[in-house]
């Protein structure tokens, strides 16, 4: 009984087998004592009160055993049971079998069967032959006692009809257990089945090879089971993608400023170093591209410190009204320089929140920087912080090419870069997923609308401590 499916079977099938014996033993009980033996002597009593009657017709049948017994061999014929005649003072006159006792009524009081009118005794035997049924009935003819008929039935006879019927009582529970045995089966086997894909979908899953989902199929528990399972295979799936984009991401943004600092490099080692300008013009571009490879660490970080878990919020009261204008100032510098317009139209009524300024300002910073590489030259980036509906928000918008309507679902996925010509042409595709996760880690969202070719806004929702002291 090592294997599921037995134990299913044996616990399915043994309280069934149980069930049915114990029915079927109580069923066979109850027709042969409620059903059979009672049917039997009312039909005999019947029996005997119709003799009875007749009898009372013939007085002279008790004036003396001779005249009893020619009687009783005229009714013979057509009698089953055996008659016993006795006189009103209980002798016995005649009987239609010769083993009959004719010494007399035998543990029966006279007195009680003129009382009782009809008295139906059973006697059971160890020797079935000698198991009969007996009925007394008194004969009265005008008020007065004639005598006393008594029949006799064995049950050797009775049993003979009564185990006919306990074959077809039988042979009904049998048919019922062998259906019932034969159900838990085919359950068993079901649910056993089912059990093993999923075990050995698993040990696939654990081997690394590749799993397909799984048919929901069978109970609402099993049901449940194959539904985690299916999650488990396609969230594997989706770390593996993950894992395959990250590789790639990696060679080729490193790949890119490596391959330019190299060659500005060589041509310092060349005697660039003598030439002003051109060594001016060298060590700007290395700064730019060890920007961008200190950009790229930074995201790197802040996915390891949320994947793992292993970043604390250090939160304090933030005077808004005077950390965002700060938090701005070198954004504004940079939109400048590339030739944008900058907007900013920030509440002077802004509270005091409990917030991490660092990881705050990272989220922020996220979302302007984005704001600011996506836009051409010529455009608009704005930025607005005020407060509605109880909640500080802060808008970052722009006047980019806008998200495609096809990537607008992935804009916050981890390492999702969409086409070249959209907002997402460089970088790791982790600067929006990892603002996302900061700003929920202060118990805020952060939402976006974007329309394609006519730009993007991102709104920080951040709620409102009930009384934060502002800080000194």
């Amino acid at each position: 009984m090592r294997s599921l499916r037995t134990r299913l079977l044996v616990s399915h099938s043994l309280p069934l087998i149980i069930v049915i014996l114990l029915a079927g033993l109580a069923l066979d009980y109850a027709v042969e004592t409620r059903i059979l033996l009672p049917g039997f002597a009312d039909e005999l009593t019947n029996e005997a009160r119709l003799l009875a009657e007749l009898t009372a017709l013939q007085p002279h049948v008790w004036d003396s055993s001779q005249e009893a017994r020619a009687y009783l061999a005229q009714l013979e014929p057509t009698l089953a049971a055996q008659v016993t005649l006795f006189s009103a003072q209980g002798e016995f006159l005649a009987a239609t079998a010769l083993q009959q006792n004719a010494a007399g009524l035998s543990g029966v009081q006279l007195d009680e069967v003129f009382t009782e009118g009809v008295i139906l005794r059973t006697t059971y035997s160890r020797n079935l032959n000698a198991s009969v049924v007996d009925v007394f009935v008194p004969v009265r003819a005008e008020a007065h006692i004639q005598g006393i008929i008594q029949l006799t039935y064995p049950l050797e006879s009775v049993y003979g009809r009564f185990l006919a019927l306990r074959r077809m009582i039988i042979a009904i529970l049998a048919i019922g257990v062998l259906f019932g045995t034969g159900f838990a089966w085919l359950f068993a086997l079901n649910l056993s089945r089912t059990l093993r894909q999923i075990v050995s979908s698993i040990q696939q899953l654990a081997t690394g090879q590749e799993v397909n989902p799984l048919a929901e199929r069978g109970p609402d528990e099993i049901r449940d089971l194959i539904q985690t399972v299916n999650l488990l295979v396609a969230r594997l799936h989706t770390l593996e993608t993950t894992r395959r984009k990250l590789l790639a991401n990696l060679v080729h943004e490193l790949g890119r400023p490596l391959g330019a600092l190299l060659p500005a490099v060589q041509a310092l080692e060349a005697g660039a170093v003598e030439n002003e300008s051109l060594r001016r013009e060298l060590l700007t571009g290395m700064e730019d591209e060890l920007g961008i490879l200190r950009r790229l660490l930074d995201d790197l970080t802040g996915l390891h410190d949320l994947s793992v878990g292993s970043f604390v919020l250090e939160k304090q009261p933030v005077d808004l009204n005077e950390w965002l204008p700060g938090l701005f100032r070198l954004q504004r510098q940079a939109a400048r320089a590339k030739g944008l317009s900058w907007q900013s139209a920030i509440s002077e009524c802004l509270p005091v929140i409990e917030a991490d300024p660092e990881r705050l300002g990272q989220a922020i910073g996220n979302l302007v920087n984005n704001a600011i590489k996506f836009t051409p030259s010529g455009g608009t980036v704005s930025v607005q912080a005020g407060v509605e509906d109880g909640e500080v928000y802060i808008r970052v918008s722009d006047t980019g090419p806008g998200i495609p309507l096809e990537d607008q679902r992935l804009v916050f996925t981890p390492f999702f870069r969409g086409r070249t010509e959209t907002r997402f042409p460089q970088g790791m595709g982790l600067g929006l997923s990892i603002a996302r996760d900061l700003v929920a880690a202060h118990q805020g969202r952060l939402e976006f609308e974007s329309i394609p070719g006519e730009g993007s806004c991102f709104t920080i929702w951040l709620p409102i401590p009930l009384a934060v002291e502002k800080p000194a």
